[in-house]
Formats: structure tokens, sequence, C-alpha cells
């Protein structure tokens, strides 16, 4: 068991290091919600992501509609081979054995592969119901930037939290 503090700072912390490694390496279940995301975080957070797939753990991300050209091609490649494996009844699910040596493009791709990971993005609609404008979009008051999370372990328990951190290597200082 972790002893988890109330708060923690990024000028006080290593919030990767003191938090969010130790949370994942806890975690069968890690929901989150932010503005941001992008694949680099992966390899951060390889050590604890790998011990959340040891137990067999699973991510859900609902990010805002910012993605790099390069995170977008990994996120349509990793659903599309994860179209191809259902179709094949032999497919070898196992994680790779150290994700540290697998760039962050390849984890998210074999992530989402393996249903490990699934990402969906929220768009900003109008009143009517009819998606933003994609100007309007990028308009901070337009965008999707709730922050939060939950970790759930294997007896039930959850860790919430909140605050100003995107699921990024800058949201993580």
């Amino acid at each position: 068991m972790n002893p988890w503090k109330i708060s923690y700072s990024s000028n006080t912390h290593n919030t990767i290091a003191d938090f969010y490694i130790p949370a994942l390496e806890c975690a069968i279940q890690y929901d989150r919600k932010a503005g941001f995301f992008s694949s680099a975080i992966l390899s951060k957070v390889a050590r604890g992501l790998g011990a959340m797939l040891h137990n067999e753990g699973r991510m859900r991300l609902i990010m805002g509609c910012q993605f790099s050209p390069e995170d977008l091609q990994a996120i349509q490649q990793g659903y599309e081979l994860r179209e191809a494996l259902l179709s094949r009844l032999d497919a070898d699910l196992k994680p790779p054995e150290n994700f540290t040596q697998l760039k962050h493009f390849e984890i998210l791709s074999w992530l989402i592969q393996n249903q490990y990971l699934d990402i969906r993005i929220a768009i900003p609609l109008k009143e009517n119901g009819l998606p933003e404008d994609s100007t309007q979009q990028l308009d901070p008051q337009h965008i999707f930037h709730e922050k939060v999370g939950i970790f759930s372990d294997s007896k039930g328990d959850k860790l919430a939290f909140n605050g100003s951190n995107n699921e990024s290597i800058g949201g993580h200082p």
C-alpha cells in the first residue's frame, strides 16, 4: 500500500515518479479526461504501465481534439491492427518484454491494438448538438479541458485526482 499524499505539486514533487507511476503499478483500470494528449508520456511511465498490464489492467481516455499527426497515425494504426487481430483466433496478446525499448508511438499502437487502451475524442458541440467550427475548437473558451482521473485497483479501491496536468510530458513536470 502506497502512502498517498493529499496533494502533489510540481514545485515540491516529481509527479511522475511520486504519483503517476506508483498509481499505475497498483491499477487494473485507469480512466482519464484531459484536454491534451501526447504519446510521449507513455515512454516516461513505461515501468508503471508495464506493471498495470501485468495485472491485466486497462486504460480509457477521453481527450480533447488536438493530437499530433504522428499520434493520430499511431492511434489509427492501433485500431486497424485491433480489427485484424479480432479476426484471428491465435492472436498473441502478451505485452512486450520491455516497454522502455519501444518508441512511444509503438507503445500507443500496441496498447490500442491489444485492447488495453481506448481513446475517445471530445469534440465541443454547439447548443444545437452540431460540432463547433474547427477554428472555434482551438479557442480556449471552446476546447475540452477538464482534467480528472481515477485509478482502480483489484480490491475495488479507487484513487481519484484532478488538477491542471494534461496527459502529456508538459502536463507532468
